[in-house]
């Protein structure tokens, strides 16, 4: 077979059925071994870019934002009279949000499921378990936003659509249907980088002319749902190895 004579194909990558095939094909060898080497750099470094937001994002929480929180001691008014509840209900919501973010890649991580199935799980359930915390708290911050119907709808489908997604995906993996597992995993962390997202919106300056306000407003959306689309479009794109889905050439 050509796999055995070559060996390897392409930027020094292990040939495969689709290489071969290509292989057979001179005029779709060169596509082929590109098409692959740019998603596994784009995987590389996209990983590596995930994670150093991560860490910064997490940085910022634990120094600034919960600090913060815990010395104005307010919130938002979701219990009339009641501040001490509104305010313990936030640190609450902060908290809780804290572990998804930082457990997320473990939970994806193949090396961590081959090694202990069972850390793995405890992984996932620590993960699921925070979220319904940190989405429900979040989803009554959200019906006590003071910036209106439309900052209420986006926080508040954030948390709702936050919750469901984890909900789904600990649903699938205790089914072991670990295909759809996999792609509620995905929606659920792509939520749960809504932290990371609405940082440097809320930090930079509003762009094209926009009003704080009215950037506040897109925020609220623009946080997480630009991440649930490009989620989808990898779940579509990609088997449940993370390899591309589509022959290329």
């Amino acid at each position: 077979p050509v796999w055995r004579e070559t060996g390897r194909v392409g930027f020094g990558m292990q040939a495969s059925k689709a290489a071969t095939s290509a292989l057979r094909n001179p005029k779709t060898a060169p596509r082929a071994g590109l098409v692959k080497a740019i998603w596994e750099r784009f995987q590389l470094y996209g990983f590596a870019g995930l994670s150093t937001a991560i860490a910064l994002t997490l940085a910022f929480v634990l120094l600034i934002s919960l600090p913060v929180a815990l010395h104005n001691k307010t919130a938002s008014p979701i219990f009339p009279d009641k501040a001490q509840l509104n305010f313990a209900i936030l640190v609450v919501h902060i908290i809780t949000a804290i572990p998804p973010l930082a457990l997320g890649m473990f939970a994806f991580s193949r090396r961590v499921r081959n090694a202990s199935l069972r850390v793995h799980r405890w992984i996932g359930t620590t993960y699921c378990v925070a979220i319904w915390i940190s989405a429900a708290t979040g989803v009554l911050l959200a019906l006590a936003n003071q910036h209106g119907i439309i900052a209420k709808l986006g926080f508040g489908g954030l948390g709702v659509g936050w919750f469901l997604t984890t909900y789904l995906a600990y649903k699938t993996g205790r089914a072991k249907d670990i295909v759809n597992h996999r792609r509620w995993m995905i929606r659920s962390y792509a939520l749960t980088l809504a932290v990371v997202s609405i940082r440097p919106m809320f930090l930079m300056q509003p762009p094209f002319g926009l009003e704080a306000e009215a950037w506040f407003l897109i925020a609220t959306w623009a946080c997480w749902v630009p991440n649930l689309c490009l989620a989808e479009l990898y779940i579509r794109a990609t088997k449940p190895n993370g390899k591309l889905k589509y022959a290329f050439g």
